[in-house]
């Protein structure tokens, strides 16, 4: 069944991942790579980031520092949302143009 995997956003990629119940959308490894190397590097130190912060989270008995890492966390949440809508969904949602006659007229500005 099709209503327990969840695809790859990229339209033109076939491959599929197991509802884990938490993300509505993901990027298979293939397509990952195909990404420029620094919007790679940027959304995995986002990553390693945000899950230091969840470790030292679950480490600390007082109450204030974890509610001040929350907000570090919550943060950083932000940040690697944001990072997945503007660099990495725009590469493959937004359709390239074709090389062609259209395309030629509108480099030269006609």
């Amino acid at each position: 069944m099709m209503s327990d995997r969840i695809p790859c956003i990229n339209p033109r990629c076939r491959r599929t991942a197991a509802d884990d119940g938490e993300s509505g959308e993901i990027i298979c490894g293939k397509c990952f790579r195909t990404l420029p190397a620094a919007t790679r590097q940027e959304h995995r130190r986002l990553w390693r980031e945000l899950r230091k912060w969840e470790r030292r989270i679950t480490r600390s008995g007082d109450d204030l520092k974890a509610n001040r890492m929350r907000r570090v966390r919550d943060r950083l949440s932000d940040q690697l949302n944001m990072h997945w809508d503007t660099c990495i969904k725009t590469q493959f949602l937004a359709p390239e143009k074709p090389a062609g006659l259209d395309a030629f007229l509108e480099e030269v500005g006609l």
